[in-house]
């Protein structure tokens, strides 16, 4: 990442890291299975599967938009504006409101940003319990962020995706999470950024820069 590691960019589907947080917390989720909601007309719809009834693990699985919005409906402003100054999310700028559906929310290309560095330290955060938020809000968001086993450790993680915007007219892909074995764990935060993000080759890229400092061997 180099020189950018500080800039912020939209944190996109990354968010629901901090949004999954914020419900379970406020008793908004209950499980990795609860609550389910359905799929109503004049939510997004830009894929078919998300017509179809979500779970939290299902929306964390894809970037259905409207499941994150109804809980950020469901928080309120003033909730969520308190948890990102608690977590210390980014720029913690929530100034473009919360968007009805059909419209891009405050967490893709908005207001809100947060730096690959910033993403690293939050996700530090979250593995080692120092985020303000009970063990239950902790502990079904990281069973929701399990991806894969990859060798001898776990992956945990979270893409995203920005078409291009105006200020500098690139895309930008993010995987953010971390690898854990036993009493071990490694955050990570990976952006990249070009003209046309590869998206299928963000996860695989991070397991090859994994393997290349000697981590999930």
């Amino acid at each position: 990442m180099g020189s950018h590691i500080h800039t912020r960019v939209s944190p996109c589907s990354t968010f629901k890291i901090a949004l999954s947080l914020m419900g379970f917390d406020a008793g908004i989720l209950e499980n990795e299975e609860q609550p389910i909601w359905h799929y109503q007309s004049g939510y997004d719809d830009f894929l078919e599967v998300w017509k179809l009834p979500q779970t939290p693990q299902s929306w964390m699985r894809s970037p259905c938009v409207w499941y994150s919005n109804e809980i950020a409906f469901a928080l309120g402003l003033k909730k969520i504006q308190h948890y990102l100054n608690q977590f210390d999310y980014g720029n913690r700028d929530m100034s473009s409101g919360l968007i009805e559906h059909g419209k891009n929310p405050t967490w893709v290309n908005a207001s809100l940003e947060i730096s690959p560095m910033e993403q690293a330290f939050f996700i530090s955060n979250l593995i080692n319990d120092h985020l303000p938020v009970s063990f239950h809000a902790l502990k079904m968001t990281k069973a929701i962020l399990l991806k894969e086993d990859f060798n001898d450790w776990k992956l945990f993680g979270k893409t995203g995706w920005s078409g291009s915007v105006e200020k500098n007219d690139l895309e930008h892909g993010w995987f953010i999470g971390w690898i854990e074995k036993d009493d071990q764990h490694y955050p990570f935060a990976y952006l990249a950024q070009d003209k046309k993000i590869k998206l299928d080759q963000r996860i695989p890229r991070v397991k090859e820069l994994i393997k290349m400092v000697n981590l999930g061997q």
